[in-house]
């Protein structure tokens, strides 16, 4: 019989655990969610605790012995609690009974990373409220294929996957109906939108076809499931976008479905014969290409840098995270979130650090820096709020690199295979918070989206929530949804035959120097 061994995290909370248990999943017993952007692989570095005053992975260690472990800032999310019994069951326990008021429904968007939702009284007598929470399967990688993986390792994880995901939508159930003071009886159904994993994990279906080769969706349509059965707490169905295919999802489907009456009010208008381009930049980046009643949907890998993953310093967007980095007097300055000391570097600031370390020449356009050297400070130890200086390496430099080279590949050929150039582009929808949250300058100043006039492109925010609601509050949008399906093709760009010089072609940062003209970045 394995030895008990006591574990003390914080000075506060002390735990036992079998000898041989991981020191990551002992952080999650006690409550402590850690950094695991590689899903526990032992490679991005984030989930470092101090062990009896040493370093140590959590997600590399084995308990052997009664520990003393220390978690520092940088190796939790952002925004991580202390830990607490589930919030869920806490509100339906303690939540008074409130009289019944009208029918409610759920839009709900299911992102690799957050998870967000709105609550809607289809009677019109109560106003919508909103709840969101992080994805809580990030501690099996930052990314879909990391999670893909680990259910093609073990089939166990597919329904503790499913289990966390329902543990907190269940939770943000709990939270709106508290805001609307209805009972949870009155949540009656829920539409979803989410990329095809994350739809596939909520409905329990195995993704694990699209971690091989031809990387086929399990499904392309998703039948309507009784919430119960999926162990929601709700009494009516669970509904969720149609998919375009492989690894282009419901949130898409619900993207082109929001911006379909603005396409049609602006680029028809004004541009009459130019085409319409959608992206929705993640770990996946979406794309979807309108033109001439065409419609073709692909995506392309980008990987996690722009969720702060694989970078020396990175962090996602929270409190003290360097969202913006500017330019003055020929100096580089930067902005956190909150105002707060800077614990990191999220996407929008990586994206903002290149543009200006490229616009003063420290950068060179083969992604090097022109000093010979390894690493850039951003901000020294002593106004760091971790203790340690905030630093852009060579290495996060090849990680942006390959994102960014990922997305413009993945733009030039769809275009190329119409016979389009970026210039073509009528009207370029952005969607997704991180979309909001880049700075146009810096996106075109790195290459990442094409330079085309700033009039032409439209950030649109959460348009996989938005094609949601307008499903949820008007069913005969589900038609249209499918017919957005019907009508398009999906484009596998790994296959088209030049994609592979495309790609290596567009590692370079390919935007234009502007010192010759205001730079845009204070």
């Amino acid at each position: 019989m394995p030895t008990p061994c006591r574990i003390t995290f914080q000075h506060d909370r002390t735990i036992t655990v079998p000898a041989g248990t991981l020191l990551l999943d002992a952080a999650s017993q006690a409550g402590y969610e850690l950094r695991t952007h590689c899903g526990g692989n032992g490679t991005c570095g984030k989930c470092q605790l101090i062990v009896n005053q040493q370093k140590r992975l959590a997600c590399q260690t084995l308990v052997q012995s009664d520990l003393d472990v220390a978690i520092p800032p940088q190796s939790r999310p952002p925004q991580s609690h202390n830990p607490s019994h589930s919030p869920s069951r806490d509100r339906i326990a303690s939540r008074p009974q409130f009289p019944d008021c009208g029918t409610v429904a759920l839009a709900l968007d299911i992102g690799t990373t957050m998870l967000a939702a709105e609550s809607h009284d289809l009677t019109g007598s109560l106003p919508f409220q909103t709840a969101s929470r992080p994805n809580p399967q990030r501690k099996f990688g930052d990314d879909v294929i990391s999670r893909i993986q680990k259910i093609m390792q073990d089939e166990t994880t597919l329904p503790e996957m499913q289990r966390l995901l329902v543990d907190a939508i269940n939770d943000m159930i709990a939270e709106l109906a508290e805001k609307m003071g209805v009972n949870l009886q009155n949540i009656t159904h829920i539409v979803a939108a989410g990329n095809t994993v994350m739809q596939s994990l909520l409905f329990g279906i195995d993704p694990s076809p699209l971690g091989t080769s031809p990387f086929q969706p399990p499904v392309k349509d998703f039948p309507p499931r009784l919430g119960r059965e999926m162990g929601l707490n709700i009494s009516g169905m669970v509904r969720a976008l149609p998919i375009f295919g492989g690894f282009v999802g419901g949130d898409v489907v619900a993207g082109m479905l929001a911006i379909q009456q603005t396409s049609r009010k602006r680029s028809e208008a004004q541009f009459p014969d130019h085409a319409t381009l959608f992206l929705d930049i993640g770990t996946n980046g979406e794309i979807v290409l309108a033109h001439q009643g065409k419609l073709v949907a692909a995506a392309t890998a980008a990987g996690p840098a722009f969720e702060g993953a694989k970078i020396e310093c990175g962090t996602q967007a929270g409190p003290g995270a360097i969202e913006c980095v500017n330019i003055e007097s020929g100096k580089i300055t930067v902005s956190t979130i909150g105002n707060r000391p800077a614990v990191g570097i999220c996407g929008s600031g990586l994206i903002d650090a290149a543009a200006a370390l490229l616009e003063l020449g420290i950068l060179q356009p083969n992604g090097r820096f022109a000093d010979g050297k390894n690493h850039f400070e951003l901000v020294s130890q002593s106004e760091s709020g971790l203790g340690e200086a905030i630093v852009l390496t060579q290495r996060d430099v090849r990680e942006l690199q390959l994102a960014t080279g990922a997305i413009r590949a993945g733009i030039t050929l769809l275009l190329r295979e119409y016979g389009l150039v970026p210039e073509d582009i009528g009207t370029f929808y952005v969607s997704g918070g991180f979309g909001q949250s880049i700075r146009l300058a810096s996106a075109q100043r790195i290459g990442l989206l094409p330079s085309i006039p700033l009039e032409r492109f439209v950030f649109c925010g959460n348009t996989s929530l938005a094609g949601a609601r307008l499903v949820l509050l008007n069913p005969d949008n589900a038609d249209v949804a499918r017919q957005l399906v019907e009508r398009s093709q999906h484009c596998d760009l790994a296959l088209l035959p030049r994609f592979q010089e495309e790609f290596a072609a567009s590692l370079r940062f390919a935007g234009q120097p502007t010192l010759d003209k205001p730079f845009p970045l204070g």
